[in-house]
């Protein structure tokens, strides 16, 4: 009898491991399921860092909203140009914040022990430099687009072919530096590697991931912009979405990044990486079981 029931639990075991996450899309769902409140811990601990932008923008979008009631339209493009400069440096507090959020997301695909607290700050500890980089950059690109966009559209005597080239432009930009700094994020929290080797990396790993990365942008960081641009009410709707929902976002973006990694990088120099937080299953041991069924 102890020796059938140590066989019953060692079949329960067995069972439980093959519901583990084989992939990383089942990788994403499992943390979607378990670990839910966790995840909207960390979407709470990255949008702290994002108040000052959000105060900004609710701040200038009122503002604009009043002299264009008053038609005191002179004053709009000195105001988009003052709210964009303040918007710079709030760019950057809630990159390095975004650090932090990566960090995590490293450790909870690879399916280990979070502390929440204590692994995002430590994140943003050994990334500052990256995240305040990072803002920098996504925060000058977004100050063209906005700031270049309006001027393009305001100037009277240029014809309708440039503004149009010059506005798709500086969206190509945007477009180019939202998808390549979340893949960014992902290596400097996994890798010791220069910023300059690490961005270079990243437009690499843009031709594996493709329209993967593009959609994403265009379904998570796309859509929060977009609606950032028109009333105050789509301005709420926008922070309140990211606000519950950056850490999911960031989770996409790591999976993701961890599947060019694997192919590109530890493939070859860190084969014990390859698929690490995945349950790999035993090929021998599989064909062993499926002669005996």
């Amino acid at each position: 009898m102890l020796f059938r029931r140590k066989a019953q639990k060692e079949v329960k075991d067995e069972e439980a491991l093959r519901k583990l996450p084989h992939n990383r899309k089942e990788v994403f769902w499992d943390l979607i399921k378990h670990r839910k409140m966790t995840l909207f811990a960390l979407s709470c601990f990255t949008f702290m860092f994002f108040i000052p932008l959000a105060v900004d923008l609710f701040y200038f979008n009122f503002i604009e909203v009043a002299a264009i009631a008053s038609e005191k339209y002179e004053y709009l493009f000195s105001l988009v140009l003052t709210s964009m400069l303040i918007m710079i440096p709030c760019m950057i507090i809630g990159f390095i914040g975004l650090s932090g959020a990566f960090y995590t997301a490293k450790r909870l695909v690879w399916q280990e022990d979070v502390s929440l607290g204590n692994d995002f700050f430590k994140g943003i500890k050994e990334n500052l430099l990256q995240g305040f980089i990072n803002g920098l950059i996504f925060g000058v690109v977004l100050f063209g687009l906005v700031v270049g966009g309006t001027f393009l559209l305001v100037t009277p005597n240029l014809s309708e072919i440039l503004k149009g080239i010059g506005i798709g432009a500086l969206i190509l930009l945007v477009l180019t530096f939202g998808m390549v700094i979340p893949l960014n994020f992902a290596q400097c929290v996994y890798y010791s590697n220069s910023y300059r080797v690490t961005l270079k990396n990243s437009f690499s790993f843009l031709g594996l991931l493709n329209w993967r990365i593009l959609l994403t942008f265009l379904l998570s960081t796309g859509v929060v912009i977009t609606l950032c641009c028109f009333n105050f009410i789509t301005l709420t709707i926008g922070l309140f979405l990211f606000a519950i929902l950056n850490s999911v976002v960031v989770i996409i973006y790591t999976l993701l990044a961890h599947h060019a990694f694997d192919k590109y990088i530890n493939q070859e120099h860190y084969p014990e990486y390859v698929g690490k937080g995945l349950y790999k299953v035993d090929p021998k041991k599989e064909e062993i079981e499926t002669k005996e069924d």
